[in-house]
């Protein structure tokens, strides 16, 4: 269970470790219970009356007669099922799956809400590593992450989950590593082998990026534009939160993700 909020400091809050354990802790209780027992199942927690206070206080929890109870109703699957299924249907033979996906992340998503929602559901994310030049994007189905260099970089404090770009590029300065990517890929777009082995190069050769064989090329799609597509209503931020996620997982088909490259024009 995943909580989303139109408060940025509420949603730093709830990437807590210790937070998000007490939320799934009440969220799962059948009944409610007293801080007594809350306390006994946390008995680490530092700032357990203040945490409780903070959900308390964004109605995420309740606390009645002395008792504590989850109190947001809890998604079970996409309320945009409809709009998602009538969009797919008049746009299908006009663009690829991979066309709406870029014109999808690059123009339609967004974060924003204008309340606090729980669901129960893996939603697809989006990762981004750019520069002046170019923008890597992924686009994940949700759950797992693929192990690309966007994704890397977008979840850097969980390196335990790429294990082999941790090993390979460690704790480097995002600026610094896209600034060198920069200069391999140039090479690579004009078919010329780069000039040396780096982690640089390594890593685009690592998540599949650039390919050396049959010959140096790039090997994932790329855009130099944005692609135009007009045909969608106008939704309230929830309608439009839903519905580029279930849109994002419809595209995405099987794939547990898609990446590409935006190349910026000069």
């Amino acid at each position: 269970m995943q909580i989303y909020t139109y408060n940025k400091k509420l949603q730093q809050s709830l990437m807590c470790p210790e937070i998000r354990k007490l939320v799934n802790y009440l969220f799962k209780l059948e009944e409610p219970v007293i801080l007594r027992e809350i306390r006994s199942n946390f008995p680490d927690y530092r700032h357990l009356d203040r945490d409780l206070d903070l959900l308390i206080e964004n109605e995420i929890i309740s606390r009645q007669n002395r008792r504590y109870d989850f109190s947001l109703s809890v998604l079970k699957e996409y309320p945009t099922g409809e709009l998602v299924k009538a969009f797919i249907q008049q746009v299908n033979d006009q663009y690829s799956n991979e066309e709406l996906l870029v014109w999808l992340a690059d123009e339609l998503w967004s974060d924003k809400l204008d309340n606090t929602i729980a669901i129960d559901f893996a939603l697809p994310t989006i990762s981004r590593l750019e520069n002046e030049d170019f923008q890597l994007v992924t686009i994940n189905r949700g759950g797992k992450l693929s192990e690309t260099l966007a994704n890397y970089f977008e979840n850097s404090e969980q390196p335990n989950l790429f294990p082999t770009l941790s090993v390979l590029i460690g704790d480097v300065n995002p600026e610094f590593f896209s600034n060198q990517l920069s200069l391999i890929l140039d090479q690579v777009l004009l078919g010329k082998k780069p000039k040396r082995e780096s982690i640089f190069l390594d890593s685009l050769l690592a998540t599949h990026i650039v390919t050396s064989r049959p010959e140096w090329q790039l090997a994932i799609p790329i855009y130099t534009e944005n692609i135009s597509c007009n045909v969608v209503q106008e939704m309230n931020n929830e309608t439009r939160f839903f519905f580029v996620r279930q849109l994002a997982k419809e595209l995405l088909g099987k794939r547990e993700s898609f990446s590409y490259l935006i190349k910026k024009k000069a």
